[in-house]
């Protein structure tokens, strides 16, 4: 009995004392209060104090304001901290402090058919956010230095099964974005070399690295692993004009993953007028029996009727019959 109370209290607190703290105004309150002059003021006074790393003189400056105005300075302290190279000890101190608050104002504005309620200034998720970005940042110096001492064990360093592992591969798609020439080519051999990169589970970093180095060996690789968002994208950017021969190799190369070849095609099919290697690809992929009327009427469909129209009369057998039947399903 006394503990089936003391859940009850428990309960009653969450949902009804949570409720009591937290304070709800409207979009127009917000905006009165950001163009109050008073409200610019002061936040200029509490960033000069942020900027020069005043940081106990600027926790009793903020400890001074009303809940609303201190909610609005925090975001804005949040925001600045962005700049990495006035980071510090003491900001990063205060930025991991204010990323467990609980913004104590919220606003409620009407969606589309519904009610959105948030924080009115979200200052603890900017500061999350940007301390996010500090760790991503700092590791991906560190994958630097290991990489110019010739010290970086790629599966090792990402630590696939760690909790940080969303932010070291960040980092290091981060760093590939950047990297020399030199770097890109030791960074490669790196990949190949190292067979737990296997494990790997998503291609971010392979691919990052590929559309960087435009290495066959890599995009066999990238072909051949599991499809995420990451190798589609890479398939997608080849079909960007300008489209290269090495471009048009790589989609053709892509139709070997079953899950990519519907995307390679349509790319392919979409190339006007057919390049000489594309249309001896797609020839051979009409002669198909299983898919060959499919990529015809995808042809077709494409604007390339003429050229199927003088395939039809060289061909014979099952490349033959799977153009005339493909045209036969898409006549105009």
């Amino acid at each position: 009995m006394k503990r089936s109370l003391a859940l009850l209290l428990i309960l009653f607190f969450v949902l009804f004392g949570g409720v009591s703290r937290a304070i709800t105004i409207s979009p127009d309150d917000v905006a009165s209060h950001i163009a109050d002059p008073n409200s610019v003021s002061a936040i200029l006074k509490a960033t000069a104090l942020f900027d020069d790393n005043k940081i106990p003189q600027l926790d009793t400056y903020l400890a001074s304001m009303p809940t609303l105005l201190r909610e609005e300075t925090l975001t804005v302290l949040a925001r600045s901290a962005l700049d990495f190279s006035h980071m510090t000890p003491e900001r990063e101190k205060f930025l991991v402090k204010i990323s467990h608050q609980q913004p104590k104002y919220l606003v409620k504005s009407q969606g589309n058919g519904y009610w959105v309620t948030m924080p009115a200034f979200n200052y603890a998720g900017e500061a999350k956010w940007v301390l996010n970005r500090w760790k991503i940042k700092l590791l991906e110096n560190e994958a630097n230095r290991l990489l110019n001492y010739d010290q970086l064990s790629l599966a090792k360093w990402l630590s696939f099964s760690s909790a940080d592992y969303a932010l070291r591969r960040e980092a290091l798609v981060s760093l590939i974005s950047h990297l020399t020439l030199p770097a890109l080519a030791k960074l490669e051999t790196l990949y190949i070399n190292d067979k737990s990169m296997v494990w790997s589970p998503d291609n971010a970093v392979l691919a990052a690295l590929t559309s960087r180095t435009g290495s066959d060996e890599l995009y066999n690789l990238l072909w051949l692993r599991r499809t995420d968002n990451y190798s589609l994208e890479v398939l997608q950017k080849l079909d960007v004009p300008p489209i290269t021969e090495l471009d048009i190799d790589q989609m053709i190369a892509a139709t070997v993953n079953p899950v990519l070849a519907d995307t390679a095609l349509r790319q392919l099919s979409s190339l006007n007028p057919l390049p000489d290697s594309v249309k001896a690809f797609l020839l051979k992929k009409i002669g198909d029996r299983r898919q060959g009327e499919a990529i015809v009427v995808l042809l077709a469909k494409k604007g390339h009727r003429g050229w199927l129209l003088r395939m039809q009369k060289q061909a014979s057998g099952v490349t033959r019959r799977n153009i005339e039947n493909g045209l036969e399903s898409v006549k105009i």
